[in-house]
């Protein structure tokens, strides 16, 4: 599976992800920020990776899943912001056009663990 880390796009995008979850942990509302720093990131993979730009948004929604497994629990606020965040990240946001044959599998096998797992 490909992944985000050398992109420079998506690595900045992380980031941004991860200082606006900072945020949250002194009371700043972010959730429209976050959604704004997603809608860019499919707008990327849509326009500079048309060719599997799935495998990209599985390998950042997988990173942001992860950090936010990582954060200590105490960090209540961002955790759950960088859970939203990968929540965010759906399949269908991608238009059916640029969707390859491969990454659709792979989206696919990627939700059935989810819900096996007890994920939305």
């Amino acid at each position: 599976m490909k992944t985000y880390a050398n992109d420079p796009f998506l690595k900045d995008s992380l980031n941004e992800i991860l200082g606006l979850a900072t945020l949250t942990l002194y009371g700043v509302n972010v959730q429209l920020a976050v959604d704004g720093v997603i809608d860019n990131v499919f707008h990327h993979l849509s326009k500079d990776k048309p060719r599997d730009p799935d495998a990209f948004l599985l390998a950042f929604k997988h990173g942001l899943t992860t950090l936010a497994d990582r954060a200590d629990e105490s960090m209540t606020s961002y955790r759950k912001t960088l859970h939203d965040a990968a929540l965010l990240i759906r399949m269908t946001r991608i238009p059916p056009h640029i969707k390859s044959v491969d990454s659709t599998k792979i989206a696919s096998m990627f939700q059935k663990f989810q819900l096996k797992a007890g994920h939305p």
